[in-house]
Order: C-alpha cells, then structure tokens, then sequence
C-alpha cells in the first residue's frame, strides 16, 4: 500500500483527466445521502443565484481562493 506522501506526490504527475478520476472516487467514497437542512440550503442558494447571477463568483477565483486557503502556513 502506498503512503500518503507518495500518494500526494503522484498527485500532480496524473493527467487532468485522471486527476478527475481520483477526485471522482475519493468523493464516491464519502458519498453520503444530504440532510433535508443541507438540501434546504442548497436549494436557498441557487435560488438567489438564479434572481441575481452577478451575485456569484467565477470559477477561477474561488478557485484560487481554496487554494490560498489550503496552502500550508
């Protein structure tokens, strides 16, 4: 069995699409069935996107901001 360190080196030597892959099946893995109060807040959420889409953020900042988030410190 590999380790976490060897894992997470391996990480960014995959190709996009089996990054996606891994990211696919790690989330399979912790695929849990959404509360009634988490699905209420989802639903909350994309109704106020959908009455005011200038509202969101792109996808390149959040993904830049859970990035700066993630950074060791």
């Amino acid at each position: 069995m590999m380790k976490l360190a060897e894992i997470l080196d391996a990480i960014p030597k995959l190709s996009f699409s089996e990054r996606q892959e891994l990211v696919r099946r790690t989330i399979e893995l912790e695929d849990e069935e959404l509360t009634s109060e988490e699905e209420a807040i989802l639903s909350e959420r994309l109704e106020d996107f959908r009455r005011s889409p200038e509202s969101g953020i792109p996808a390149e900042q959040l993904k830049s901001s859970a990035l700066q988030r993630l950074k060791p410190r």
